[in-house]
């Protein structure tokens, strides 16, 4: 899927194309060299499907952030268990960090937010060395719990909305 296949939202749930959004990340460097860009997924396994939403967060520091999201389902039958839906965000989130630090052509560092918690007696726990290593071997900033806000608070919250 690229880029532009995905429906994506501004956070007011306005449907946004990703060269605007593009457009916007380039506008927001250009405006403040200190601007951040975080991407984070997260899952709901409730339903007949899963929802999978991804938050792009474009961050300026002291300044507050502006954000934009997706959602893509998961089938439960074959997203079953803890690990798979895991590694299942890590890859949507690999995948539009890479399509985005392609498309903007810049330098710019882009943080890559897992919502896995790096406490073993958490489920996640076990996982996060795997999952941490993918994404930094891709070339990314990693942020995991209690930091990886874009994943566990944006892409967390449209997750479990079922509208818009």
């Amino acid at each position: 899927m690229i880029l532009d296949e995905y429906k994506w939202y501004s956070a007011a749930g306005e449907l946004v194309s990703i060269e605007d959004i593009i457009e916007d990340i380039k506008i927001a460097y250009k405006n403040n060299k200190a601007t951040e860009i975080h991407v984070g997924t997260d899952s709901d396994p409730n339903g007949d499907k899963y929802a999978n939403a991804t938050g792009i967060a474009i961050r300026f520091p002291g300044k507050g952030c502006r954000y934009y999201w997706t959602r893509t389902y998961l089938d439960p039958y074959t997203h079953n268990s803890l690990i798979i839906r895991l590694n299942a965000e890590v890859t949507q989130t690999i995948f539009i960090a890479d399509a985005l630090r392609k498309k903007i052509n810049d330098t710019h560092p882009i943080s890559v937010h897992i919502d896995c918690n790096p406490d073993p007696k958490h489920n996640s726990g076990k996982y996060i060395k795997q999952l941490k290593s993918y994404a930094a071997g891709m070339g990314f900033n990693v942020i995991v719990k209690p930091d990886s806000w874009a994943a566990s608070c944006i892409a967390d919250k449209h997750a479990k909305k079922s509208s818009l």
